[in-house]
């Protein structure tokens, strides 16, 4: 299985354009943030103490959230792409189980996904430490390093229920496009969480990448956050998404970490089980 990786890994990242659109979606909610949103933010938030780092912060977390979702999808076009040319039926006469190669797309896809979201949090904070010297600890960049993994681990069992019934790239590559465009305001990057309708608020409580931006989000901001007046915290958190409102209350890092966990938990068993109906179904054929 790992020859398998290996083989994802160097096909993707041997095509450089299919890298850059994979972090399209990302890389525009960066720039918009940067030539749009961060002068009208700040105009709203100017009467707290560094404003301009809390933002640089808010946005950076948001922006890891949306390349674990893109990335992984873009990784998983490789399993749409080897089913349509039909490699995938030459990779069973390896020996290898089904399940085995279904393991090695969604492995693939979680390096994928966590080795883009260093890269992009690396030039990130760069950019942001030159234009407003942020600065972040390694304890807390090692904390990101943890969720990047489990974000982008999410986002490809995800992509891979998703793309698993998908029959050809073009199908896939379409797909990609819509989830590059939404992703952005789903976890509250483009437009701020709070300043959407209540139909969207709620319909972004259903996508699990508003926790894991929310998740980066209160990690990042921490140490900002916890000197601001508690008459506009909880108001600051609500706008900003970096608590999600359920059940009246926002929730705090413990509980965002478990929502993810159950969610990848979840779809970790959806996996399982279209593995198993699909080889059952395949052996009704044969008979």
């Amino acid at each position: 299985m790992l020859p398998l990786i290996q083989r994802n890994l160097k096909l993707f990242f041997r095509n450089r354009a299919g890298v850059f659109f994979s972090l399209l979606g990302a890389l525009i909610s960066f720039v918009l943030f940067i030539i749009f949103l961060k002068a009208n933010m700040l105009d709203s938030w100017k009467q707290l103490q560094h404003p301009a780092r809390m933002l640089d912060l808010w946005v950076i977390g948001g922006t890891l959230a949306v390349t674990g979702i893109t990335t992984t999808l873009s990784a998983l076009s490789r399993m749409a792409s080897d089913s349509e040319r039909h490699v995938y039926e030459d990779l069973i006469l390896t020996g290898l189980s089904r399940l085995k190669i279904q393991i090695s797309y969604i492995v693939s896809a979680t390096i994928i996904g966590t080795a883009l979201q260093v890269v992009l949090y690396l030039i990130m904070i760069f950019y942001f430490n030159k234009v407003d010297g942020i600065q972040i600890q390694w304890s807390i960049s090692l904390q990101l390093f943890i969720v990047a993994i489990l974000s982008s681990f999410s986002a490809a069992l995800l992509n891979f229920v998703l793309v698993f019934f998908m029959n050809s790239v073009d199908t896939v590559g379409k797909f990609s496009s819509i989830v590059g465009a939404m992703s952005g305001f789903l976890v509250g990057t483009y437009i701020p969480v709070g300043v959407l309708p209540e139909f969207a608020q709620n319909l972004v409580k259903l996508t699990p990448g508003a926790y894991v931006a929310s998740i980066y989000r209160q990690l990042l901001m921490h140490d900002i956050l916890k000197n601001i007046n508690t008459n506009v915290l909880d108001d600051l958190k609500k706008k900003l998404g970096v608590g999600i409102t359920l059940n009246g209350h926002l929730t705090t890092l413990g509980q965002n970490m478990a929502i993810v966990v159950c969610v990848t938990l979840a779809l970790l068993l959806v996996v399982v089980i279209i593995n198993i109906r699909y080889q059952r179904k395949q052996k009704v054929s044969m008979e």
